[in-house]
């Protein structure tokens, strides 16, 4: 049972870290049309407005909170 909601929550979170990602990117490039930017964000910084910065980090950290419950999964129960 314990694995069964892990491994819901990993795919949970990972999708919502992937959904709020794609948005803060897409909201980034409506607004500066700038999409050579979009592929800098990554390993520069660009100039974000608030929501966008807001919804990157929260994908951020949704996906690494769902990457290590898929560590923890593994480790507790192996396949």
């Amino acid at each position: 049972m314990p694995e069964t909601t892990l491994q819901f929550a990993e795919i949970i979170l990972i999708a919502c870290g992937l959904m709020l990602i794609t948005r803060s990117i897409f909201q980034y490039g409506k607004r500066t049309r700038d999409w050579t930017g979009v592929a800098k964000m990554f390993y520069q910084r660009v100039s974000m407005n608030v929501a966008e910065y807001k919804a990157y980090r929260l994908g951020v950290s949704a996906f690494i909170l769902g990457v290590i419950i898929r560590i923890v999964n593994l480790t507790l129960w192996p396949v």
